[in-house]
């Protein structure tokens, strides 16, 4: 994949996650401000998440830079309340609604509402007829280069054959596209996947327990691959208290590969606890909704944008650069163009 500073081309690989319905809701524009003081809401899935968290940095610091108001939501992990916060946002007439759908068919209603008020309807990670444009994650992208298909190659290099451990997570049609996404890759570099589990609660303490229930059952393990940090910790807490190594740099052991680069991770990597993450880069995605809403409001159309992730481990954590303080603009995000 290559990396750009502009618009970044849609690949033809969805995540499974459509609306129904079709037309833009760009057109007519909603309340909030006349044009450059515009009011936009965008609702978070869960804000509590380290990661959500600096896409609302991210969005405030995108609105400051175009001298726009955003408000924040918080659905914590309920689609209904995402429903409502939708609704809200179409009553208060905010001039584009921004969100990471939780349930895109249960929003399907609200979505047509917003097209018919004019409200622009930006998603993250997901795609749908009455959705104007995404900003996707680069580890949202499923293809022979795509970053868990390089986890599963990782893998296979450091332990092959190896016999590895899935942890899901909540019922949310992107996270399920990531796993589906890593176990086709994983089977396809020839290592066995043993078991999938689902850490449903969404949280480290969940993990640790169904992680100390597989490693009871598999032992042999060599691997796990989660979705998201939290779990990732979890994990690692797991197989530390099981006497068990983690692989890290030249320290063999059991691999285990998260997703987000939490700051907790982050450090866990630097402490040898877990083997590595993927950064998201989800301070870029809360800039890249507030560009792709001003492109949308501005010229009444947008392409998606995929945000570049870069894996940390020991060979390359000293690199690593707080999210925050990242040289970053409206207009300088780090994106990748989709290969597939």
């Amino acid at each position: 994949m290559k990396r750009v500073q502009g618009v970044a081309v849609l690949g033809a690989v969805t995540m499974g996650l459509a609306a129904c319905g079709g037309g833009s809701g760009s057109e007519g524009g909603g309340g909030g401000g006349g044009e450059g003081s515009l009011s936009v809401g965008y609702s978070s899935p869960i804000a509590s998440q380290p990661g959500q968290g600096f896409v609302s940095d991210g969005l405030e610091a995108g609105a400051e830079d175009l001298g726009w108001e955003v408000q924040v939501y918080d659905a914590n992990l309920q689609a209904s309340a995402q429903v409502s916060d939708v609704q809200t946002m179409i009553s208060q007439q905010k001039s584009a609604i921004g969100l990471w759908p939780l349930d895109a068919g249960a929003l399907s209603g609200s979505f047509a509402q917003a097209q018919g008020a004019g409200i622009p309807v930006v998603a993250v990670n997901t795609e749908g007829d009455q959705i104007d444009t995404t900003v996707w994650w680069e580890t949202n992208r499923c293809g022979a280069d795509s970053p868990y298909a390089r986890d599963a190659e990782r893998f296979a290099a450091a332990k092959p054959g190896g016999q590895v451990i899935v942890m899901g997570g909540p019922a949310v049609p992107s996270i399920q596209a990531n796993v589906a996404c890593f176990t086709e890759a994983a089977e396809a570099a020839g290592l066995t996947v043993l078991t999938q589990v689902d850490n449903t609660s969404d949280s480290s303490s969940g993990a640790a327990t169904l992680a100390s229930d597989v490693l009871t059952r598999f032992p042999e393990v060599d691997a796990f691959w989660t979705y998201n940090d939290s779990s990732a910790l979890g994990i690692s807490s797991s197989v530390i208290a099981a006497g068990l190594p983690v692989q890290s740099g030249d320290t063999e052991g059991i691999m285990i590969v998260g997703t987000n680069g939490d700051a907790e991770a982050i450090d866990a990597v630097r402490q040898g606890r877990i083997t590595g993450t993927w950064d998201t880069d989800p301070y870029a995605t809360g800039l890249a909704v507030i560009r792709a809403m001003r492109d949308v409001v501005e010229n009444g159309s947008a392409d998606p944008l995929v945000v570049e992730a870069v894996f940390y481990d020991a060979g390359n954590i000293d690199d690593y650069v707080a999210p925050t303080e990242r040289d970053y603009s409206v207009d300088d995000i780090p994106l990748v163009e989709a290969t597939g």
